[in-house]
């Protein structure tokens, strides 16, 4: 029943991925809203609530990272899941600038049930953190302690994921070679996710509270 009440914000300028999208998630009982634009998304976002937009990188005038952009600087902007989607593979310089924004990637073209699997298991997961979360709000941990838990895991579980699935390719600067560049990047990239493990660790061990059974984090 949970899952059926999930609204889902899609900004895509191409008419056949809205579409196949929209119709793959609807089909697995959540709501959904396809809008063509930056703009027509921003102003959806800001008059409704949405459990998760998906976001296409190669839009114009207004790309997705611009979008990303503008989406985290609404109010709520931080608490909006938001996965993107790009028929390119994402780059490590893209993961470190953007990677602690977003919650998800989803490459095209998809398979209907993959994409239905992959929200659904995110959206699950986030659910037991958010629980988590009220449940040690309720025993007196402050609000805005329980909120940097949830962005930290949030941000542990989406750049764990961006980093099994970076472009290897880099380039190259004359002064180290691709794979010199590469290797790295994805050292930067696991910098960033140890320095918020070890974040959320000294929040939980400073609340006890926090220290809940949440699987995949």
């Amino acid at each position: 029943m949970g899952q059926k009440q999930k609204k889902i914000l899609i900004i895509d300028d191409e008419a056949i991925f809205r579409e196949a999208q929209s119709d793959a998630l609807i089909n697995c009982g959540y709501t959904c809203i396809a809008v063509e634009s930056a703009g027509d998304g921003m102003q959806r976002l800001k008059s409704d609530h949405y459990d998760l937009v998906l976001l296409d990188i190669m839009m114009d005038p207004v790309d997705g990272w611009d979008t990303l952009d503008l989406i985290k600087n609404l109010p709520q902007g931080s608490e909006i899941p938001v996965f993107m989607s790009s028929a390119k593979a994402v780059f490590a310089d893209e993961i470190l600038r953007f990677g602690e924004q977003i919650s998800g990637f989803i490459k095209k073209p998809f398979v209907a049930s993959d994409i239905c699997e992959y929200i659904t298991s995110f959206l699950d997961w986030y659910d037991s953190v958010l629980s988590a979360a009220a449940n040690a709000e309720s025993k007196g941990v402050p609000k805005e302690v329980c909120d940097e838990w949830t962005l930290l895991s949030r941000q542990i579980r989406a750049l764990n994921a961006l980093k099994e699935i970076v472009n290897p390719q880099c380039i190259c600067d004359g002064l180290e070679s691709e794979e010199e560049i590469f290797a790295r990047k994805l050292g930067e990239i696991q910098q960033l996710i140890d320095g918020k493990v070890n974040k959320r660790a000294s929040i939980s061990q400073n609340y006890l509270s926090l220290l809940l059974e949440v699987k995949s984090l």
